[in-house]
């Protein structure tokens, strides 16, 4: 499957612009203590699933960075077969629990609203990363796999890996806060 460089990295664009409105208009207007709540002891709270996105976005907004910087043509970009295992296993329509690596786990962290507002500058750190990879070559097995670094993904795949995996902790981020208001009602 060869997929239009410029095509993708609109729609991620637009994914990510999403991402940023929605944190920004239904999630920090809620508050701290909203915010930290938990159905359960070993469930995530909203700031639990942006904390654990943010460990991610520390690594891969600079891998992304480096990748980028690579000498190379754009062409056609052809997803890899481990960046499609990779979006398809953090994909939102997977409904599959996952699970997360000690490190990637903010289960018992102290957190507040500068949960929210360090992943949003990521967010907008990720917009200016796919500003340049218009003219990047995304075929590069450039960027390494968090979880088992010995491996590399398509700069191309790590771009929709991550937009993907943050579109999953978002729609889990909602339905907690839905959750947890309707409780309180």
């Amino acid at each position: 499957m060869i997929m239009e460089t410029q095509n993708l990295i609109t729609r991620l664009q637009s994914d990510v612009q999403q991402i940023i409105e929605t944190v920004e208009t239904e999630l920090l207007p809620l508050g701290k203590s909203k915010l930290n709540r938990k159905q359960a002891p070993d469930k995530w709270s909203v700031l639990e699933c942006f904390e654990h996105l943010n460990r991610y976005n520390r690594f891969y907004n600079p891998e992304l960075e480096q990748a980028l910087e690579r000498k190379g043509k754009a062409s056609a970009f052809h997803p890899g077969w481990l960046g499609n295992y990779f979006v398809r296993t953090v994909s939102p329509e997977n409904a599959k629990p996952m699970k997360t690596m000690a490190h990637l786990n903010p289960t018992g962290s102290q957190l507040g609203l500068p949960v929210l507002e360090e992943f949003i500058q990521h967010q907008r750190h990720l917009l200016e990363l796919l500003t340049r990879a218009k003219s990047a070559n995304l075929n590069h097995r450039a960027v390494r796999v968090e979880v088992f670094r010995l491996l590399r993904m398509k700069t191309g795949d790590a771009l929709r890996f991550l937009v993907a995996h943050q579109q999953r902790h978002l729609q889990q981020a909602l339905r907690v806060a839905d959750v947890m208001a309707e409780e309180r009602v």
